[in-house]
């Protein structure tokens, strides 16, 4: 076990649309392991979640957690890993800002001893990763929202509708091109006529609003994650509309906030479960303490794909968010 420096604790993430803190420690007494985490941009919602649940889980299984927020700088994020280097912990877990950036510096680590864990973005160097099978992920957002554009307004020429994409990351590409295949194929009616990139709350908003006032006659937005849809769900509302049956959005990721506007009915219509921030906390710490303690792991792992819409999003938000 290496020496375990003394870790303080600096602040809490804000969820919303609020800024995210950019470094937070955590005070574990006798902690067998430490683990940096570094993440891409912790203002988006699920992985704020997620980075606290992993740092309290950590904590219980005896690991100390420190995470940073890159705030979308690959070159930032690459002075954090150097930083984490120096400090010699025992495992980095990384969401890239870019995953070719990191190449040199995630070689350093491993080749310093240090367990190497990628989530979402794929790494050329790892020990292990937690990954979205994003193509069809991104179809069965788009299954859903077809399914429903066909339900409601199946005997129209043609339905407009929008897309806030994320096309800075290859993974979430894939994702945006299953959304946009699984409407082509499903709702041959369905005639895409906006998109702009989302990853908070606040894009959502904007994008929605936008959308909107440029195209009167939308029926339905898809959004590639639960920012976009959280934010998504508030624009559509402030853009005048009131029968939030004649207007569908479909969400990506299954946050707290989603699951309750589809309870309410909203906007909103349903959300893919990738797992949820604080499931996605706990398996990594799991999956790094395992490399830890010399266990055989994995090494590519994928999330659960699991539509949560007004069937079961009550199941859902008692399962995973009621008290």
């Amino acid at each position: 076990m290496k020496k375990i420096s003394a870790l303080v604790a600096a602040g809490a993430l804000v969820f919303g649309l609020a800024a995210c803190s950019s470094n937070s420690s955590a005070d574990v007494p006798d902690a067998e392991f430490t683990v940096g985490v570094t993440f891409s941009d912790l203002s988006n919602p699920v992985w704020s979640e997620l980075v606290q649940e992993a740092q309290s889980y950590g904590a219980e299984e005896g690991i100390a957690v420190n995470y940073v927020d890159a705030k979308g700088k690959s070159a930032d994020q690459v002075t954090q890993i150097e930083n984490f280097i120096q400090q010699d912990v025992d495992a980095i877990i990384i969401c890239a800002v870019e995953s070719q950036a990191l190449v040199d510096v995630t070689k350093k680590a491993q080749e310093a001893g240090i367990k190497v864990v990628g989530y979402t973005q794929v790494l050329e160097n790892y020990d292990a990763q937690y990954l979205v099978d994003a193509y069809n992920t991104g179809y069965a957002n788009g299954e859903a929202a077809a399914n429903w554009i066909t339900e409601n307004y199946g005997d129209e020429e043609v339905v407009e509708w929008g897309l806030m994409d994320l096309p800075e990351f290859p993974e979430i590409i894939d994702r945006a091109n299953g959304i946009k295949d699984a409407v082509e194929e499903l709702a041959p009616n369905a005639e895409l006529v906006a998109t702009n990139s989302a990853l908070t709350a606040e894009d959502g908003v904007k994008n929605a609003e936008n959308f909107l006032q440029a195209n009167p006659d939308m029926k339905m937005i898809a959004t590639i994650g639960g920012g976009g849809a959280q934010g998504g769900n508030e624009g559509v509302k402030a853009s005048g509309i009131t029968d939030y049956d004649s207007f569908g959005l479909f969400g990506i990721d299954a946050t707290e906030i989603e699951i309750q506007n589809i309870i309410n009915g909203d906007p909103q219509k349903s959300s893919v479960s990738l797992g949820g921030g604080k499931a996605h906390g706990r398996t990594l710490i799991d999956i790094t303490s395992d490399l830890l303690n010399d266990e055989e792991v994995e090494k590519d792992q994928y999330m659960p794909i699991t539509v949560i819409d007004e069937s079961n999003a009550q199941e859902y938000f008692d399962e995973h968010f009621a008290d």
